[in-house]
């Protein structure tokens, strides 16, 4: 099935698109749509976007849940901002298209903020943006693969196969406690910097270089001197590595934190 987000019910996701808020003077125009796509297996993920957000939840249900928001400084500009949604039965992709420019000092095209439901163990294919912020929450037993070229990326509480990257900006990969998942997280920054949270009791074993950087570790006993400069990390924390994460900053540092 393929469409756009707008007032059309069907299946197997159902859309749901609320009216365009009104605008007073100097303010600018937005919109909120959403969809509900119904996904019985195991189901597939990607979502590209160009400037906003993409923030993607792991939820108990059997569906893949849409929420877009879509701002511009004009009305007409929103309304050339297009959210396209192709769903199968196990499968969801997205694409989001902005209208262009005229000139270099034309309105900007707009941004669009997706915020997406999903079952825990998805495999997202690809999310891609870039400008703004992406975030990937609460994933176990799936995987995902998320590329930024501008701006935040995080992954939190993920128990999963994870890739992410970000161009330029900062990554932060975080765990407010530990489950004892066999998964690999590869986690890079090409201009900026990187930062793990990670529980005492966690099990896994690390890997952190910073190629031009500096790589503080908050789980190592022995601590650098405040002459030290230490570029690169391997070792193995707890009893029970199932888990592998590699963290990587080509220029910029990383920070590995014991949160409790």
């Amino acid at each position: 099935m393929t469409g756009s987000l707008t007032p059309t019910v069907s299946s197997p996701g159902r859309t749901v698109t609320a009216a365009a808020s009104p605008r007073s003077a100097g303010s600018s125009a937005s919109s909120r749509s959403t969809r509900q796509c119904l996904v019985p297996g195991v189901a597939t993920l990607s979502v590209a976007n160009a400037d906003g957000s993409i923030r993607v939840y792991a939820a108990n249900a059997p569906e893949i849940r849409i929420q877009a928001i879509k701002k511009s400084y004009t009305q007409e500009r929103l309304q050339g901002i297009v959210v396209d949604v192709k769903a199968t039965r196990n499968s969801v992709a997205i694409t989001t298209s902005f209208p262009p420019r005229k000139n270099a000092l034309a309105d900007r095209s707009g941004t669009v903020d997706y915020i997406i439901l999903v079952p825990p163990a998805v495999r997202i294919t690809d999310l891609s943006l870039t400008n703004g912020e992406l975030l990937v929450d609460g994933l176990r037993g799936g995987s995902a693969n998320a590329h930024l070229v501008n701006g935040w990326l995080a992954g939190h509480n993920c128990f999963a196969d994870l890739t992410l990257a970000v161009e330029t900006g900062r990554l932060d990969l975080a765990y407010d406690w530990w489950e004892y998942y066999k998964f690999s997280v590869k986690a890079s920054s090409t201009r900026g910097n990187v930062r793990a949270i990670l529980p005492s009791d966690a099990s896994l074993s690390l890997n952190a270089t910073a190629l031009e950087g500096r790589v503080a570790n908050g789980f190592e006993e022995k601590k650098a001197g405040s002459g030290d400069v230490i570029h690169s990390v391997a070792t193995v924390i707890g009893t029970d590595a199932g888990a592998a994460i590699s963290l990587e900053a080509g220029r910029g540092n990383i920070r590995i934190d014991k949160t409790y």
